[in-house]
């Protein structure tokens, strides 16, 4: 049948910025005086926006301290944002590919950080939106950030699809009656992503094109 608007996580699916967020993440930890984390523990801390990163990574329940790592976190990321993140391979041309299909990006990091990456990256062209976790108020699993980018593209669920990598965006897309397309190359691997049943698994960037166009 194929797909008219395709809405994209950001992290794991579009761009790989795993080793960014980590070197971040452990500026904060030096700060508050931890040893610092590895790259796939952060990673597995990923996937539901800021707060819930730096609720992971800096083990302090005072509110107070958690609300300063949280600024200070912010602030090292921004300086950090893109020193070595990257699209995926083939992430581009499959964004050149579907050029002609309304697209946005739909991330729970803060649209600020959302659009500047996308910005940097030359990618800002191909999407009509970018979103953050903090646009429609609030984050996946929640369909209202997808119900809300579908409105403003003008498009019915049975004709859009999501594509990412993490269980949020699995369960945002079928509370939305939208298709899902789980990415293999991104931060969760094929057991965890098999538990929330996507409609579509793909191994490459790539493979997106001939489901969308249903060829």
């Amino acid at each position: 049948m194929g797909y008219d608007f395709l809405i994209f996580d950001l992290d794991g699916t579009v761009i790989d910025s795993q080793k960014d967020i980590t070197s971040a993440i452990n500026r904060v930890r030096k700060e508050f005086g931890f040893e610092p984390l590895t790259v796939e523990k952060v990673r597995s801390f990923l996937g539901s926006g800021v707060n819930a990163l730096v609720d992971k990574a800096v083990p302090e329940h005072d509110k107070e301290i958690h609300k300063e790592a949280l600024e200070r976190f912010k602030f090292h990321y921004g300086q950090t944002l893109t020193d070595t993140t990257v699209a995926y391979t083939g992430i581009k041309k499959t964004l050149e590919t579907l050029k002609d299909k309304k697209k946005a990006i739909l991330s729970n990091k803060t649209e600020f950080f959302s659009h500047e990456i996308v910005k940097r990256l030359d990618l800002l062209k191909y999407f009509i939106e970018v979103w953050g976790g903090d646009t429609a108020g609030v984050k996946k699993p929640d369909p209202k950030p997808v119900l809300d980018l579908m409105k403003r593209a003008g498009v019915v669920p049975s004709k859009t699809v999501l594509i990412g990598d993490s269980e949020n965006d699995f369960k945002a897309a079928k509370a939305a009656g939208t298709a899902s397309i789980a990415v293999l190359y991104g931060y969760s691997n094929i057991e965890q992503i098999k538990k929330f049943k996507p409609d579509y698994i793909v191994e490459k960037p790539e493979e997106i094109i001939k489901i969308v166009n249903n060829d």
